[in-house]
C-alpha cells in the first residue's frame, strides 16, 4: 500500500563489496535528502558503514550457516579447480536460499514501499514479485545484459588458465537479470513453492520499473542499444559516504604519484603487485599501493623501489593527486579515476573488468594489458607510454568533463522517483478507466 504523500520507504538489496556499496550508499543519501526513508538489508559486516552514512540497516543472514564449509586448498591441477568450482556454486546457491528464507519477513516488518536491487543481488526480483513490490535494478558497472561477454577468453582480456575457468565464468558471472545453472535451480525451487513462474520469465512477468547504470553513455560503445527502460546516469560518487582512513601523508616525497589498486573482492594476485613494482622501479614515480584488505602490508616490504603500501587508502584524495592509475578495471576505481581525469593502465582479472577496461581503452584513456601474458616489461612499456603520450591524459580529461555533466546520483534519484510516481498513478487508476 502506497502512502498518500510522495515520500517512500526504499529497501536496498546491496552487496558487501566496496565497489557496489559505495554507489548504493550515495544513492541512498540522495534519496534521504529528497525526504524518503532508505533501509539496507544485508549481512551485519556493513552495518557500521551504512549507519555512519545516516541510513537505516536491517541485518540479514546474521547467523553463520551450519552448512558452511572451508574452501578447498588452491592448486593448479584439474581436480582442485573442479573442487573449487563446486564449492563456489554450492556456497552461492546456499546464500540465495538463506536470503530467500530470511528476507521476506524482514521486508514486511519494515514496511518497504519499493526495492532498489543491486544487479548482483540475485534474489531481488524474486523477493519483489513475492511481496508485490515495485523495484529498480542498479548496475554499478556495465549492465550485465548489455556487454559483459563481449570479450571472450582468447582475446587475452580475460584471465583463463584452463577449460574449467571458462565453465566457471559461464556459471558464476550471474546477476539478477541473467542467472544460470545450479544458482537458477535454487531460485526456481523457491519460486515453484511460492507459486511463481520460472526466473527466466521474470523480465516479462514482473519487470523492474527501470534499470539504471552508473556507466556514463560517453564511455559506452556506440553500437550498444540499451533496453527502453534502461538508463545511463554516470557514476554515483559522494565523498561523504567514505569512512575516514588513516594514511601516512608525510611519506609522500613530492614525486608524481602512480596509484595502484586491484580492488577488494578479487584482489588475490599478489604477483601482479610485484610485477608492477618491478616495472615502475627507476621511473620518476612514487608508487602508492592499496591492498584492499587482502594482504598484510608487511608481505610487500621488499618490493623494488620501496613503494608506499597500505591495507586501505583514501582513494578519492589520492586520485586527485595521482598522475597515473594502475588498476584491475573495476568500476569503483575506474569511474572515480575518470572523474578526476586520470589516465590508466588496466589489468582486468574477472567478471565485468574486461568490459570496463575495453571501453576506457576505446575512449583513448587507458592501455589494457592481458593478465595471461603479463610481465614487468609489458607493464613498464604501458606505464611509460601513458605518461609520455599526452593523448591519454587529454582523453581522460575529456571524459571527466562529460562525466561531471551527467549529474550521476541526482539523475538516478529522479528516474526512481518518476518511475515510482507513474507506477503509483497506474495502481490508483480505477479498473476500466
Amino acid at each position: 500500500m502506497f502512502p498518500d504523500c510522495e515520500t517512500w520507504h526504499f529497501g536496498v538489496l546491496s552487496f558487501t563489496g566496496t565497489g557496489h556499496l559505495n554507489p548504493l550508499i550515495a544513492l541512498g543519501q540522495e534519496l534521504v535528502q529528497r525526504g524518503h526513508r532508505v533501509t539496507f538489508f544485508e549481512r551485519p559486516k556493513i552495518r557500521e558503514r551504512v549507519e555512519q552514512a545516516g541510513l537505516e540497516f536491517v541485518p540479514i543472514c546474521s547467523e553463520r550457516s551450519t552448512q558452511a564449509r572451508k574452501p578447498p586448498q588452491p592448486s593448479a591441477n584439474l581436480r582442485a579447480e573442479l573442487a573449487m568450482l563446486r564449492f563456489n556454486l554450492q556456497r552461492t546457491a546456499q546464500d540465495v536460499e538463506r536470503y530467500l528464507r530470511e528476507s521476506p519477513a524482514a521486508l514486511r516488518r519494515a514496511g518497504i514501499d519499493a526495492l532498489i536491487v543491486n544487479e548482483i543481488a540475485l534474489t531481488g526480483p524474486t523477493l519483489a514479485q513475492l511481496l508485490r513490490l515495485p523495484y529498480f535494478i542498479i548496475s554499478t558497472s556495465v549492465p550485465h545484459n548489455c556487454g559483459w561477454s563481449a570479450y571472450p577468453w582468447y582475446s587475452g582480456y580475460r584471465f583463463m588458465r584452463s577449460p574449467v575457468n571458462i565453465v566457471e565464468r559461464a556459471l558464476l558471472e550471474v546477476t539478477a537479470v541473467r542467472v544460470r545453472g545450479p544458482i537458477r535451480n535454487a531460485l526456481d525451487r523457491y519460486r515453484r513453492c511460492a507459486g511463481l513462474g520460472p526466473v527466466c520469465a521474470m523480465q516479462k512477468s514482473y519487470p523492474p520499473l527501470a534499470q539504471i547504470t552508473q556507466l556514463a553513455q560517453c564511455l559506452d560503445f556506440p553500437e550498444v542499444r540499451l533496453p527502453e527502460n534502461c538508463h545511463y546516469t554516470g557514476p554515483f560518487v559522494c565523498g561523504a559516504v567514505r569512512p575516514a582512513i588513516e594514511f601516512p601523508w608525510e611519506r609522500l616525497d613530492g614525486r608524481p604519484i602512480a596509484y595502484v589498486s586491484l580492488g577488494t573482492t578479487r584482489n588475490a594476485q599478489g604477483r601482479i603487485l610485484r610485477l608492477v613494482a618491478e616495472a615502475c622501479d627507476g621511473l620518476d614515480l612514487q608508487l602508492v599501493i592499496s591492498l584492499g584488505g587482502r594482504f598484510p602490508p608487511e608481505e610487500f616490504a621488499d618490493l623494488p623501489g620501496a613503494p608506499l603500501v597500505v591495507s586501505f587508502a583514501p582513494q578519492l584524495e589520492l586520485l586527485e593527486r595521482a598522475r597515473i592509475v594502475i588498476t584491475h578495471g573495476g568500476p569503483n576505481t575506474v569511474f572515480e579515476a575518470l572523474r578526476e581525469g586520470k589516465p590508466m593502465v588496466a589489468i582486468p582479472l574477472a567478471h565485468d573488468q574486461p568490459a570496463i577496461a575495453a571501453r576506457v581503452a576505446r575512449a583513448g584513456a587507458a592501455q589494457v594489458l592481458p593478465v595471461m601474458r603479463l610481465s614487468a616489461q609489458r607493464v613498464r612499456s604501458a606505464v611509460t607510454a601513458v605518461l609520455k603520450d599526452p593523448s591519454y591524459r587529454d582523453a581522460a580529461m575529456a571524459l571527466r568533463k562529460q562525466i561531471h555533466a551527467t549529474r550521476g546520483v541526482e539523475r538516478a534519484a529522479e528516474i526512481i522517483e518518476e518511475g515510482l510516481r507513474r507506477h503509483m498513478q497506474e495502481w490508483r487508476r480505477p479498473t476500466g478507466a
